[in-house]
């Protein structure tokens, strides 16, 4: 563990150091620029550092949109799974495959389920 932390401390030693080195180097290398140069590299800076956050932006809403449609999906996905799990025993429990269901032929089924499980509690 003190080895790492070591390691850890002397990474950011160097790193300090460097970050330091490079800021006098552009301190030394501004002081040189007219007053033209030095705005036409700070709206660069900007400029940069907005186009981040503007694809920042539209990556967020593109996951927002997205999450809407998975989660549309996913609910039309629930209900084919539960049309189809109905379905199922329906035939199994003798109804007409050519049949469509409908809330009326629902209540039949779990009729015919009690009578043929011993009660609706052993089907729930």
């Amino acid at each position: 563990m003190q080895d790492w932390f070591g390691y850890l401390m002397s990474y950011f030693y160097m790193a300090f150091h460097n970050a330091v080195f490079f800021m006098a180097t552009v301190r030394n290398d501004l002081s040189l620029l007219d007053d033209r140069q030095f705005g036409a590299i700070v709206f660069a800076v900007v400029s940069v550092i907005l186009l981040l956050f503007l694809a920042l932006v539209r990556a967020w809403r593109r996951l927002r949109q997205s999450e809407g449609v998975i989660r549309s999906l996913n609910n039309e996905l629930a209900q084919v799974t539960q049309d189809l799990n109905v379905e199922r025993v329906w035939r199994l429990a003798g109804g007409d495959s050519a049949e469509r269901l409908t809330p009326d032929s629902l209540t039949e089924l779990y009729k015919v389920l009690s009578e043929h499980q011993n009660g609706e509690s052993h089907m729930a």
